[in-house]
């Protein structure tokens, strides 16, 4: 029952009424046997193939057979399904799944994957002593969090010790390399299973940034070996960096953006597969008169009458606010400029040219196709200005969690 208040005019002694509560709406059985069959198809989704997946990781064991695979997976696995991903690789010969948050191991064990786990962000000393998750290593980065490890490490925690050789974004530098050493040994529990560091600028041939890294590098593992003979990974490369693992003797590198599909590293010679296809479909078709405006702020006219699709998909799915009226899609095989302003949920597209076209058609958003103009790296260089170039990470990870991934 609810109760109402019914108060008089002078707005004191007030009534209490009871009125029963609305009856619920009733759901018939062939409603419900409706509902639950349907097909629920969604507006957009994320095509993730799995031979491209696994085409390009076996790329890379075959190129580089002296080093263990470590699929990175951070980022919703760079916006391709993190769960989905790692359920792909997880009985593929790797040395362990690499991501950047204790949330995103947790969603790993969630999804099923059992391979080894590193987490190589930051994370709280007393979130590392206190996590049950089996097979976790986690990257030791600030000399800090040994202090904090010593007092609270009271189970065994595996740790990679990760080195700041120059990047200056994470890691212990040279100077406090001894003292960490040393604290690290007056814990038993602190079981040091990996050294690593990472390259700032290993897409850039005869780098003299690199070159010093490396002799950082050298002189850093040198000392971690002799203090830790039971190491069991030496990790400095990425995708970019891996043809530097002979020099700096590694055993493993850290796959990222070249196991979905793209590598800008000079000197590979490797055959990629882009892995990820975002498609939607056109929801609505309209003509407009030459010379009126299309989207927000008229910033595109008309130059003949044309005919517009509006696609169900916009900048909170994905599509960069900076393809407006610089980008395109594909409808059936054909390049559709994006007209006006890519909006929050919707992308206006000149569809003239394509004869018959009808609510419904497929459209593609992303292609997996590299010579296409709206491929990844097309993307990428279509939103790039003299003064900054946007990389195919970027276009990858602002792809938004929510929306469906199907396998291929």
């Amino acid at each position: 029952m609810v109760d109402i208040e019914d108060l008089n005019s002078s707005g004191s002694n007030a009534v209490r009424v009871q009125v029963p509560p609305p009856a619920p709406i009733a759901m018939n059985i062939l409603d419900k046997l409706r509902f639950k069959f349907s097909s629920n198809k969604p507006l957009i989704e994320v095509g993730i193939s799995k031979s491209a997946l696994l085409h390009n990781l076996h790329t890379y064991q075959k190129a580089f057979p002296e080093l263990q695979i470590a699929p990175v997976l951070k980022s919703n696995a760079y916006g391709h399904d993190l769960g989905l991903v790692a359920r792909l690789l997880d009985r593929e010969n790797i040395a362990f799944f690499m991501v950047d948050s204790l949330y995103e191991a947790r969603r790993l064990r969630s999804a099923g994957a059992g391979s080894r786990i590193m987490v190589m962000g930051y994370v709280r000393p007393e979130e590392m002593a206190a996590s049950r998750l089996s097979r976790v290593d986690f990257a030791i980065t600030d000399i800090d969090q040994v202090r904090a490890l010593l007092l609270l490490a009271h189970t065994p925690i595996r740790v990679h010790l990760k080195i700041d050789t120059g990047m200056h974004r994470q890691g212990i530098p040279l100077s406090l390399l001894s003292e960490t050493v040393a604290l690290l040994k007056q814990n038993s529990n602190l079981i040091v299973a990996g050294v690593c560091s990472h390259f700032a600028d290993a897409d850039t041939a005869n780098s003299t940034h690199t070159n010093l890294q490396l002799t950082h590098w050298k002189t850093a593992l040198a000392l971690c070996m002799l203090e830790f003979p039971s190491i069991e990974y030496r990790h400095f490369g990425a995708t970019k960096g891996m043809r530097f693992a002979k020099e700096a003797n590694t055993n493993v590198a850290r796959l990222g953006i070249g196991l979905y599909g793209f590598d800008t590293a000079p000197e590979h010679d490797t055959t990629l597969e882009p892995v990820l296809e975002m498609r939607s479909l056109i929801g609505e078709l309209r003509v407009v008169p030459k010379g009126d405006s299309v989207g927000y702020n008229a910033t595109h006219t008309t130059v003949r009458e044309t005919r517009v699709g509006t696609v169900p998909a916009g900048y909170f799915e994905g599509i960069d606010r900076r393809l407006s009226n610089n980008g395109t899609v594909q409808v059936r095989g054909v390049a559709c400029p994006i007209i006006g302003r890519v909006s929050m949920n919707m992308t206006t597209i000149d569809v003239t040219d394509i004869p018959d076209v009808a609510v419904g058609d497929p459209v593609t958003l992303i292609s997996r196709n590299l010579e296409a103009p709206n491929s990844v790296p097309s993307i990428a260089r279509s939103v790039s200005t003299d003064a900054y170039r946007e990389s195919e990470y970027v276009v990858l990870v602002h792809i938004p969690q929510h929306l469906k991934r199907v396998l291929e």
